[in-house]
């Protein structure tokens, strides 16, 4: 008979990096893992795989990090799954945008890189529309075509806490956007 140990013990079990503890964390949180990376990489099933095995390395490096204080066990891994995601696919697009893709990802089916294209262009300008334009070309800048800080505060003739600032506060709004979408 299994014992049952509670998420916080099994997250101090897993680092001290115990494998049964992290076992115990894949039989308990694999399957919200793998809806989470299905969700955000539907259309690159051949990345879905990589993206999992990444995650798992990922909680086994940093559930150390883990807060008992800030967050559940399960909320943590959905974020950790969801961001490594998001990475995933900005991999991805990154690719397909510099002509990067390689040939070798193939798992046999064609790929229609251009619907994909669009399909996360679409997505993003949907995201990004809740913003108002000045913030937009901050995000755009920042987190699409990763210019520094720096870089964006002097083009704006700002300081760069003025930019540190509004990306704060389009986060916010973000998450608040995404939040109401999910809701409805």
């Amino acid at each position: 008979m299994a014992i049952i140990i509670d998420d916080n013990r099994l997250a101090f079990l897993a680092a001290n990096k115990d494998e049964r503890a992290f076992e115990e964390i894949i039989n308990r949180y694999g399957g919200l893992i793998k809806a989470i990376v299905r969700y955000h990489l539907k259309d690159i099933s051949m990345w879905q795989d990589d993206c999992i095995n990444d995650i798992l390395f990922a909680i086994w490096q940093n559930i150390d990090r883990f807060d008992p204080e800030k967050n559940t066990l399960k909320n943590w891994i959905g974020a950790v799954s969801k961001y490594r995601s998001i990475n995933y696919k900005r991999k991805f697009y990154r690719e397909l945008t510099t002509g990067e893709l390689r040939e070798d990802i193939s798992d046999g089916k064609d790929i229609d890189t251009e619907l994909i294209k669009q399909e996360i262009e679409d997505e993003t300008k949907s995201l990004l529309s809740g913003l108002n334009e000045q913030d937009r070309e901050i995000f755009i800048k920042r987190y699409f075509l990763e210019q520094p800080v720096e870089s964006i505060a002097a083009d704006a003739d700002k300081k760069t806490s003025w930019v540190y600032g509004r990306l704060s506060r389009g986060r916010n709004r973000l998450r608040r956007i995404i939040g109401t979408e999910r809701s409805n």
